[in-house]
């Protein structure tokens, strides 16, 4: 069954966000099961920092070091690391139809590595490639951030696009770009609060990013819940009745 919004009608009719709601929701679920997704996310961040520092940072901290490798690697490591990024956005979107997300299921998405691979590819492909049309064109290079920022907003819907919904990277960045366009503004100030909250986390040597960091990606769960729907699939009905659990098992 599905649970949520529906795409289509996202897609032809628009969407205006209950802001206040949509955040009151991921902080209750936050609070509620954000540990799980805290331990996930520590985790895909301390191994993105032992591949940056093993493989990157020897070209980068050198002087005159070579800064095409440097690109190469950094590409490198968002595509090694693109199963377990992407693991945080379903983590969240699991926690949005009540599954509680597990620090393990980070591993579970490298069966999908072309594609998420390609997707990252993509992606950063995409937002950076306004740096270098402003300085063609003669523009200040800082104004590229806001097309770069937006277009970024926009692909906040890809991976379960992806992973949900099976379209191909190409077809899953349009149809999130398409998703992102019909009701931007919601989209944007959503962003606007959560970088509020995110420097407000920093304050206190930091301590505040344990419950900020899975404070967004339940929101994103939430998000994609609500405008595009989630397929569901819930076994053990016979004992979750019994025992008045909700659902333990999530196919998407």
């Amino acid at each position: 069954m599905r649970i949520g919004g529906t795409l289509e009608q996202s897609l032809s009719q628009g969407y205006r966000l209950d802001l206040q709601g949509v955040l009151k929701e991921a902080w209750q679920q936050t609070r509620r099961t954000g540990f799980g997704l805290a331990l996930a996310i520590a985790g895909v961040m301390a191994i993105w920092i032992l591949l940056s520092n093993t493989l990157l940072a020897p070209y980068v901290s050198q002087e005159g070091g070579d800064m095409d490798m440097a690109l190469i690697l950094s590409l490198l490591i968002t595509v090694i690391m693109s199963p377990m990024t992407s693991s945080l956005d379903m983590l969240g979107l699991q926690q949005s139809v009540g599954v509680r997300a597990r620090p393990n299921q980070v591993f579970d998405f490298f069966r999908h590595f072309l594609r998420l691979g390609s997707l990252s590819l993509l992606g950063s492909l995409i937002t950076s490639l306004f740096g270098p049309l402003f300085e063609l064109l003669g523009l200040p290079v800082m104004l590229a951030f806001i097309p770069s920022a937006l277009v970024g907003m926009g692909l906040v819907f890809t991976v379960p696009l992806v992973l949900e919904r099976g379209l191909s990277p190409a077809q899953a960045i349009l149809v999130s770009l398409k998703l992102f366009a019909r009701g931007w503004p919601s989209i944007v100030l959503l962003h606007g609060v959560m970088l509020a909250l995110f420097f407000l986390a920093l304050i206190p040597m930091g301590i505040g990013l344990i419950w900020v960091a899975p404070l967004y990606f339940n929101l994103k769960g939430i998000l994609y819940r609500d405008l595009c729907g989630v397929a569901v699939e819930v076994t053990e009905v016979a004992d979750n009745a019994t025992t008045g659990q909700g659902p333990d098992h999530f196919n998407a």
